[in-house]
Parts: C-alpha cells; structure tokens; sequence
C-alpha cells in the first residue's frame, strides 16, 4: 500500500511540474513580444489546453515504464518494450509540438 501512494505522488508530481512546463514553453514561444498584457484567465485556459494535455505524455510515460519495469523479468522483452515506447513517446512529443505551435487562434493574448 505504500508503494501505491508513492507512484500516485510521484504521477501527481509529474502532473503538475509538465504542466508547467509546456505552458511556459506554449506561453514564451507564442507570446514573446507582449507578456505583460496576458490575463491571469488566459494563462489559465493555456494552461489546461496547452499544459495538461502535453502533461499526459510524460505522466503516462512514466506509469507504463513503471509497470514494465515492476511486471516483465524478461530482460530482452523488457528492452524490446522500452525501446518501443520511446519510440512511440518521441513521436507523441512530435506531434504534440507540431499542434501546438501550429495552433491557430484570433488573439494570442485573449487565447480563446
């Protein structure tokens, strides 16, 4: 029971600090000339269309090896799998970067 509090703690974490992290990416990226001017609902609404969502992958990353690491003995299988899911997370991440910065929207500083 103990473990199971400390990887919900740890996927919380992990929550948290990559949505923070893709919406400070999202926010300098696209919104370098006027930072002052963004509403505090603006970077909320970045922060939950932009941030949590490219959290996911990290977060779920880290569940899947965590399992795969705790359940697969096989050490060649385990290496089969591992090299398959980040193959599989460096393509997520790709794509996730393509939609973001290609996110089309009328007013940056609104984000609507």
């Amino acid at each position: 029971m103990k473990t199971t509090y400390k990887i919900i703690f740890l996927s919380i974490l992990i929550l948290i600090i990559s949505t923070i992290g893709f919406t400070y990416w999202y926010i300098s990226d696209h919104l370098l000339s006027n930072l002052s001017a963004i509403r505090i609902q603006s970077v909320i609404d970045i922060a939950i269309q932009i941030g949590l969502v490219g959290a996911l992958i990290p977060t779920f990353s880290f569940l899947i090896f965590y399992f795969l690491i705790k359940r697969i003995n096989n050490k060649w299988l385990l290496f089969l799998l591992i090299i398959i899911l980040i193959t599989s997370i460096i393509a997520a991440i790709y794509w996730f970067i393509l939609c973001a910065i290609f996110h089309e929207f009328n007013n940056p500083i609104l984000f609507k």
